[in-house]
């Protein structure tokens, strides 16, 4: 008998003949070989829970447009894909505003968002959803710092090029 696809969100029966097939997504920013490793292992140690897209981009999480990303989220919008799994919710983006705005569309079509690393992070729970929002704020803190330092040291680099040390 063909596995029956279910809800993620849903408590499973408790028969242990009765089976329940999970798809999913799993997307990798700057994929390397011990991620992808990473991430197969543990949907492997899932469940129920099957690959059935892959997406990836060599790409800066400071933008959306991303083949990889937005063919996870025309899979989310087509009812393709039931968990995504990434090993980082930065993977998806470092600002905020597109973080919250990538998460609020996965879980508006049904579809629960894990972190690899840290199964904490998992947006099938009140805790998970907290601590991806507290991630969130410490991945926008943390932007903002580093454009601030860049900035910084090109005003510095600027001025100490106006005062050369051999200038009379």
């Amino acid at each position: 008998m063909p596995p029956v696809t279910c809800d993620p969100r849903s408590p499973r029966d408790t028969h242990p003949r009765a089976r329940c097939s999970i798809r999913v997504g799993l997307y990798q920013r700057w994929p390397t070989l011990r991620e992808s490793d990473h991430l197969q292992t543990y949907v492997a140690s899932q469940p129920g829970w099957y690959i059935a897209l892959r997406g990836s981009d060599y790409a800066s999480g400071g933008t959306l447009k991303r083949p990889g990303l937005q063919r996870i989220l025309a899979a989310a919008r087509s009812g393709d894909i039931d968990v995504l799994v990434v090993n980082h919710l930065y993977s998806l983006s470092r600002k905020t505003q597109h973080l919250a705005f990538v998460l609020s569309e996965l879980t508006s079509q049904g579809v629960r968002v894990v972190s690899a690393a840290d199964p904490a992070l998992d947006t099938e729970t009140a805790h998970g959803l907290f601590l991806v929002r507290v991630v969130t704020a410490v991945a926008e803190i943390e932007q903002t710092g580093a454009v601030a330092d860049r900035r910084d040291r090109r005003r510095h680099e600027q001025r100490s090029g106006d005062e050369s040390p051999l200038a009379g």
